[in-house]
Protein backbone atom coordinates (compact mmCIF):
# COMPACT_ATOMS: atom_id res chain seq x y z
CA UNK A 1 0.00 0.00 0.00
CA UNK A 2 1.21 3.72 -0.93
CA UNK A 3 1.36 6.56 1.71
CA UNK A 4 3.11 9.39 1.60
CA UNK A 5 6.59 10.06 2.88
CA UNK A 6 8.35 13.23 3.70
CA UNK A 7 12.65 12.82 3.25
CA UNK A 8 15.60 14.63 2.16
CA UNK A 9 17.61 13.71 -0.84
CA UNK A 10 21.53 13.85 0.23
CA UNK A 11 23.74 14.65 -2.68
CA UNK A 12 27.33 12.80 -2.43
CA UNK A 13 28.85 14.47 0.11
CA UNK A 14 32.71 13.84 -1.03
CA UNK A 15 34.42 15.92 -3.81
CA UNK A 16 38.04 15.59 -5.41
CA UNK A 17 40.27 18.64 -4.43
CA UNK A 18 43.23 20.32 -7.09
CA UNK A 19 45.48 17.45 -6.07
CA UNK A 20 42.77 14.84 -6.48
CA UNK A 21 42.19 13.35 -3.72
CA UNK A 22 38.98 12.67 -2.24
CA UNK A 23 37.56 15.53 0.49
CA UNK A 24 34.38 16.11 2.09
CA UNK A 25 31.90 18.72 0.35
CA UNK A 26 31.19 22.04 1.64
CA UNK A 27 28.39 22.58 -1.11
CA UNK A 28 26.47 19.00 -0.22
CA UNK A 29 22.98 20.05 0.67
CA UNK A 30 19.85 18.20 1.36
CA UNK A 31 16.99 18.79 -0.42
CA UNK A 32 13.40 18.49 1.32
CA UNK A 33 10.80 16.28 -1.14
CA UNK A 34 8.31 14.18 -1.09
CA UNK A 35 6.75 11.44 -2.24
CA UNK A 36 5.09 8.00 -2.14
CA UNK A 37 6.22 4.62 0.05
CA UNK A 38 5.68 1.67 -1.21
CA UNK A 39 6.82 -1.53 0.32
CA UNK A 40 9.54 -3.99 -1.82
CA UNK A 41 8.41 -6.98 -3.10
CA UNK A 42 9.61 -10.29 -2.75
CA UNK A 43 11.58 -10.58 -5.72
CA UNK A 44 13.52 -7.62 -4.86
CA UNK A 45 14.72 -8.33 -1.59
CA UNK A 46 16.21 -11.85 -3.03
CA UNK A 47 18.11 -9.95 -6.28
CA UNK A 48 19.20 -6.90 -3.57
CA UNK A 49 20.54 -9.73 -0.55
CA UNK A 50 23.07 -11.24 -3.33
CA UNK A 51 24.27 -7.99 -3.91
CA UNK A 52 24.68 -7.41 0.07
CA UNK A 53 22.20 -4.85 0.77
CA UNK A 54 19.02 -5.15 2.77
CA UNK A 55 16.58 -3.03 1.27
CA UNK A 56 13.86 -0.60 3.20
CA UNK A 57 11.56 0.51 0.62
CA UNK A 58 10.95 2.10 -2.59
CA UNK A 59 9.71 5.77 -2.67
CA UNK A 60 7.93 6.97 -5.83
CA UNK A 61 8.59 10.65 -6.85
CA UNK A 62 8.84 13.39 -9.30
CA UNK A 63 11.17 12.60 -11.81
CA UNK A 64 12.14 16.56 -12.07
CA UNK A 65 13.16 16.50 -8.35
CA UNK A 66 15.65 13.87 -8.84
CA UNK A 67 19.29 15.18 -9.57
CA UNK A 68 21.29 11.69 -9.61
CA UNK A 69 21.47 11.80 -5.83
CA UNK A 70 22.94 8.60 -4.26
CA UNK A 71 21.37 8.82 -0.32
CA UNK A 72 18.63 9.68 1.46
CA UNK A 73 17.15 10.15 4.56
CA UNK A 74 14.21 9.24 6.37
CA UNK A 75 13.60 10.30 10.42
CA UNK A 76 16.93 11.15 10.68
CA UNK A 77 18.44 7.66 9.01
CA UNK A 78 20.15 7.50 5.77
CA UNK A 79 19.87 5.05 3.60
CA UNK A 80 21.77 4.49 -0.29
CA UNK A 81 19.67 4.65 -3.16
CA UNK A 82 21.19 1.45 -4.69
CA UNK A 83 18.93 1.12 -7.77
CA UNK A 84 16.11 3.44 -9.78
CA UNK A 85 13.71 3.29 -12.09
CA UNK A 86 11.78 5.54 -14.35
CA UNK A 87 8.45 4.94 -14.39
CA UNK A 88 7.77 7.58 -17.01
CA UNK A 89 8.59 10.95 -17.78
CA UNK A 90 7.12 12.47 -14.86
CA UNK A 91 7.82 9.40 -12.24
CA UNK A 92 10.86 7.87 -10.92
CA UNK A 93 10.91 5.00 -8.22
CA UNK A 94 14.04 5.23 -5.90
CA UNK A 95 14.97 1.63 -4.09
CA UNK A 96 16.92 2.48 -0.67
CA UNK A 97 18.43 -0.04 1.91
CA UNK A 98 21.16 -0.86 3.55
CA UNK A 99 24.96 -2.59 2.98
CA UNK A 100 25.02 -5.68 5.21
CA UNK A 101 28.31 -8.01 5.47
CA UNK A 102 31.34 -7.13 3.09
CA UNK A 103 29.17 -5.08 0.61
Amino acid sequence: MDHDISFKLIPDDRTKDSTGQSVPSSEAKPTECIGFQRSVYQNEFYQADQAGIRPQGVIVMNLADYSGERYLSINGNKYSIYRTFERDQDWIELYYGERVGNG
